[in-house]
């Protein structure tokens, strides 16, 4: 099948090399040349685990191509996925980029006979999809929805440093179609993939993909409420209390007398709270939808209060620990998680802002993400270290914030060794108090505070 993608973000370049891996033929828009241009060379402009040794191989097979040029991508393809951003301002979901893409797409099917099908893949609110795209291509095509062409809403439901993998193996595919017919074209699309595919009106999947995230928002979100509760007494150490949580059957049934504990575990831990492109402005999205319908949305309120104020847990445990004008912080890990660059709504950045207001020199470092982070404004007055042996260097203190792999290498000595002042605040349960206790290091951490 021949597709076309409007956007090469995240989601975009994603879906096309792996759908290009797949046997489809796939040409990638963007505006910007020298993104297409990397991307025809095989080079990821993103970084995502696996990603670019795919695109590689499917950019040498042929099967995929960048250009800039939408008009000829839609004419001489049968599908057109759209994926560009749909940023949350304040309550409200900017559309101007679906929109603009509807636009022109619309603007190519005026011309086109054969029958073509227009898929947002973007997240929009309930309602987007058959209202506002619909209403763009039809103005721009002079074409009534049927006539020439359907339209179809996939949501995404890709994790970040996991995106190749869950496209490739995903758990389901939702398909809001417009009608029969261009259902059976994105059935065509996927049929190599052995999963549940449940077909829905537009605005139910566009519901289907709110709901997902912000579920699993609200269980991180009550995750670290329940590890706050924790530190309010002294003993009561929260990566037990979720390990006990675990165990529940429901969570982590026997099969085959093994447990195989569930996936959605991984969201019922505490930390610093989510991050990333999704879920924050997801959720505030679907609050700012129940606020649109006039109906209360309590628990997402909750959501968000507790999300906004974790990361200065971390701030809190310094300050019992010292005064931090004129220290040296060292944090670890920028990115809003393992496996990805992304430093949209990263924990890492209030708390160095924090850090700067209380005066303390801060030095970060991160696997993957320093490159782009150099051009954060929040880390302008930070010092960027090549290592992690080169932050901890002389540091006061260390803060963990992202639980990248390579941090495992760090051994309890390191520490005492390399900082001033031996003392780890941990805000992901990352390191093994006790081990570190032993080589005189002072640990403090999310959701426990020890017994004095």
């Amino acid at each position: 099948m021949k597709i076309s993608i409007v956007g090469t973000g995240y989601v975009g370049l994603v879906s096309g090399t792996c759908l290009a891996s797949c046997g489809h033929h796939l040409t990638c828009v963007d505006i910007r040349p020298d993104v297409v241009n990397q991307i025809n060379r095989g080079v990821a402009p993103i970084y995502e685990v696996d990603l670019e040794p795919l695109l590689a191989k499917v950019v040498k097979s042929g099967n995929l191509t960048a250009t800039t040029d939408l008009c000829m991508a839609v004419r001489e393809t049968d599908v057109t996925l759209i994926c560009v951003g749909t940023p949350t301002i304040g309550n409200e979901a900017d559309l101007s980029q679906l929109k603009a893409a509807a636009k022109a797409i619309g603007e190519v099917l005026a011309t086109k006979s054969d029958y073509h099908v227009i898929v947002v893949k973007s997240t929009v609110l309930p309602g987007t999809t058959e209202g506002t795209v619909c209403a763009a291509v039809e103005e721009s095509s002079e074409k009534r929805l049927g006539d020439g062409w359907g339209l179809c809403m996939n949501p995404e439901f890709l994790r970040e440093g996991r995106a190749v993998e869950d496209f490739n193996c995903p758990d389901r595919i939702v398909i809001g179609a417009s009608d029969q017919r261009a259902a059976q074209v994105l059935c065509a699309m996927y049929e190599v993939f052995d999963c549940p595919k449940i077909i829905t009106p537009p605005k139910t999947a566009e519901m289907i993909k709110y709901v997902s995230n912000s579920l699993l928002a609200t269980l991180i979100s009550f995750s670290n409420e329940v590890a706050n509760l924790c530190v309010s007494t002294p003993g009561i150490d929260a990566r037990e209390v979720w390990k006990g949580v675990h165990l529940d059957r429901r969570f982590t049934p026997m099969k085959a007398d093994r447990e195989q504990p569930l996936g959605v575990l991984e969201y019922l831990w505490h930390g610093l709270g989510f991050g990333g492109s999704c879920f924050p402005k997801d959720v505030a999205a679907l609050r700012g939808f129940g606020q649109k319908v006039g109906l209360p949305t309590a628990i997402l309120d909750a959501v968000l209060s507790v999300n906004a104020v974790q990361p200065m847990q971390m701030i809190t445990l310094l300050e019992r620990e010292m005064n931090l004008r004129d220290r040296t912080v060292a944090i670890l890990g920028l990115a809003f998680k393992p496996g990805t660059d992304d430093l949209r709504y990263s924990p890492a950045l209030p708390v160095v802002r924090a850090l700067h207001e209380h005066g303390a020199d801060v030095v970060v470092h991160d696997p993957i993400a320093m490159t782009g982070a150099q051009y954060d404004p929040v880390l302008k007055k930070a010092r960027f270290a090549q290592d992690w042996p080169s932050a901890l260097r002389n540091a006061d203190a260390c803060c963990l914030i992202t639980s990248w792999p390579e941090y495992r290498a760090i051994m309890p000595q390191d520490f005492t060794k390399l900082m001033r002042t031996p003392l780890v605040i941990d805000g992901r349960g990352f390191f093994d108090p006790t081990e570190l206790a032993a080589a005189g290091v002072k640990w403090r951490g999310i959701g426990y505070t020890p017994v004095k």
